[in-house]
């Protein structure tokens, strides 16, 4: 972002909005997907390894872009539309002209790419204003934390070790483990599109109930080694912790269950779902929102 901003803060919006939109494309012909996702919040890109994706599914590749023409933008103090058009050459040697619309939103973080799209027009009147949070990173949080980290784990460190005892023989089970590292973070609005947690109707106290998890690849590339893990209630007993769905294949859809047996009635939660999973050669992860249980 950092690249995205550097110049712009003392120009007004008729220079910044084209601007954002040809660094956007310039950072797609060279390659540079990191620095365009990077510059965009919205839903048309779920992850780096999208934007590669669909301008390639266009015909534009990194090098590919000979000349940028804007044709037309229409720009307020918060959002703006633009229309480009694009001589893109492709492998037989012709230059073709690619049109492509952009909505963008004006943020803390200076000027935002919201949409993206090759076939429709986008207009400010079919615009969304999108929420662009300035995200802070994990240091950040648990620095600000910290006094209340510590008093938290002094007086929690009793219990925890007796929680541990009884954990232990049922973490053995899981001869498998879910590695979350060096995966990149990803919004969790992106992976909601294509996760869904859908438990029993009914859930009775000390009975077996499930939580079946589906998942559906919409993308043209398929997602490997896709693994779900997540936090139980102390009133929930799972059979397993961590759900392996190795590799799903463009358009399919996959489910794995999550098998627990409530120990009291009332509402239980399944904390922090969290999707690990590589894709076009990335590894990411993302956190739902946690899944509820009515538990009579």
């Amino acid at each position: 972002m950092s690249v995205y901003s550097s110049g712009c803060v003392s120009k007004n919006p008729e220079e910044q909005v084209p601007e954002t939109v040809t660094t956007f494309l310039t950072a797609i012909n060279d390659g540079d997907f990191n620095t365009a996702f990077n510059m965009y919040t919205g839903k048309d890109f779920l992850a780096v390894a999208s934007i590669k994706m669909i301008f390639g599914n266009k015909g534009i590749e990194p090098g590919s872009i000979e000349d940028m023409n804007i044709v037309s933008q229409n720009i307020t103090d918060t959002l703006a539309a633009v229309e480009v058009e694009c001589t893109v050459l492709d492998s037989e040697g012709k230059n073709n002209i690619i049109p492509i619309y952009f909505t963008l939103q004006n943020s803390q973080l200076g000027w935002i790419v919201t949409r993206v799209s090759f076939t429709v027009p986008l207009t400010l009147d079919n615009a969304q204003v999108v929420d662009v949070p300035v995200e802070t990173t994990k240091i950040d949080v648990i620095a600000n934390n910290a006094p209340l980290i510590f008093i938290f784990a002094v007086l929690m460190l009793g219990a925890g070790l007796y929680i541990d005892k009884k954990d232990k023989a049922k973490k053995k089970e899981n001869s498998r483990t879910i590695d979350v590292s060096g995966a990149t973070p990803i919004q969790k609005e992106s992976i909601a599109q294509y996760v869904k947690f859908v438990p029993s109707q009914q859930i009775t106290v000390g009975k077996p109930a499930t939580v079946d998890v589906w998942v559906k690849n919409f993308t043209q590339q398929p997602y490997h080694d896709f693994a779900i893990k997540a936090k139980f209630a102390n009133s929930l007993e799972p059979e397993k912790i961590n759900l392996f769905f190795d590799t799903i294949a463009p358009g399919e859809t996959a489910k794995r269950t999550w098998v627990v047996k409530p120990k009291l009635s009332g509402w239980a939660s399944i904390e922090e779902p969290t999707v690990v999973f590589n894709y076009g050669g990335t590894k990411y992860i993302g956190v739902l929102d946690p899944v509820w249980l009515q538990v009579q």
